[in-house]
């Protein structure tokens, strides 16, 4: 049995029949590229601590240094999580420990490639309650990827409304289906995180409705805090990769993330389930709108980003 008849009867009928469909894509190219023999049913993974990858230098008051290595890409370019947890690190050794993360608003302005980067930080304004930076990863001079980010502390409000529940459909942490890492149809950075499916809610699933769902943890245990966070919430793909029949590139053009309750710590390294369904679809645009629950229940964080779609492309 192939590879890719594994890799089919793991994801569902519709992707195995697509599998068979793109012998170049699927068969053929991987072999040369990266070393990979049919009869292996995945590459062999190597994850790598999270907190290794978001480790700064400091150069002066709110400007870093760090390193992304090519194993975080995904394509040419970087895994936006971890450009977004890179700028939450920097931002959070200017602000008061007591205010926790409340949003990031992120635009990719270009590609970050692996390799060096420079993080800026800049103090917009402190209030009483609530702080506002921007953060700018920079790499050979030019700005790559700009954010706003807010932090703040509890406030007195006169209303309040329950948080969203856990959905009865997640069952058990860490249940689902565990795809093969199979490059470059799997990214680079996919093999440092331990992901489970929930069929057909996955990339080529043949899904009825463009959504994508499943348990999430890194793969190595790492440091429980707000990063590690915004990395689980920008690590599942685009929804519409759900309804394909077979692989095309999309690429993200703006996120908006929102931590909505503090991060559990019970348990060092715990699963998070994400329920990511799609809006808006056309013009060669797409978005989600997701949510991020610890495995206790607590719904930790809701994000909002939209998508360039090449599907169109010939």
């Amino acid at each position: 049995m192939s590879t890719y008849t594994r890799f089919a009867e793991r994801t569902g009928a519709n992707c195995r029949t697509q599998i068979d469909k793109q012998p170049p894509c699927l068969r053929v190219e991987l072999a040369p590229v990266h070393g990979w023999s049919p009869e292996e049913e995945t590459m062999k993974k190597s994850p790598q601590p999270l907190d290794e990858t978001l480790r700064l230098s400091a150069l002066e008051d709110g400007i870093f240094s760090g390193v992304i290595l090519p194993t975080w890409s995904q394509g040419r370019a970087c895994f936006g999580g971890i450009l977004l947890a890179l700028c939450s690190r920097a931002t959070r050794l200017l602000v008061s420990p007591e205010r926790r993360l409340l949003s990031i608003n992120i635009t990719y302005v270009g590609p970050v490639a692996p390799g060096s980067i420079e993080v800026r930080c800049e103090r917009l304004r402190e209030g009483s309650s609530v702080s506002h930076l921007e953060c700018r990863v920079l790499q050979d001079g030019k700005p790559r990827v700009v954010t706003i980010v807010s932090y703040g502390t509890r406030r007195l409000g006169s209303l309040d409304m329950p948080r969203i529940e856990l959905p009865n459909w997640a069952g058990e942490p860490g249940a689902g289906m565990e795809l093969p890492f199979i490059p470059p149809l799997s990214p680079e950075f996919t093999q440092h995180l331990d992901y489970r499916w929930e069929a057909p809610y996955m990339p080529l699933g043949g899904a009825e409705t463009p959504c994508v769902r499943g348990w999430l943890r890194p793969a190595l245990p790492a440091t429980l805090d707000e990063a590690q966070i915004l990395v689980m919430l920008d690590a599942f793909p685009p929804p519409l990769w759900s309804q394909a029949t077979a692989p095309f590139p999309a690429s993200s053009l703006s996120s908006h993330f929102q931590m909505v309750d503090a991060v559990p710590t019970a348990n060092a390294h715990p699963w998070f389930y994400y329920d990511g369904p799609a809006t808006v679809i056309g013009e060669g645009y797409s978005d989600v709108r997701a949510h991020l629950w610890h495995e206790d229940g607590t719904l930790i964080a809701i994000g909002a980003q939209q998508f360039a779609d090449f599907s169109g492309r010939t």
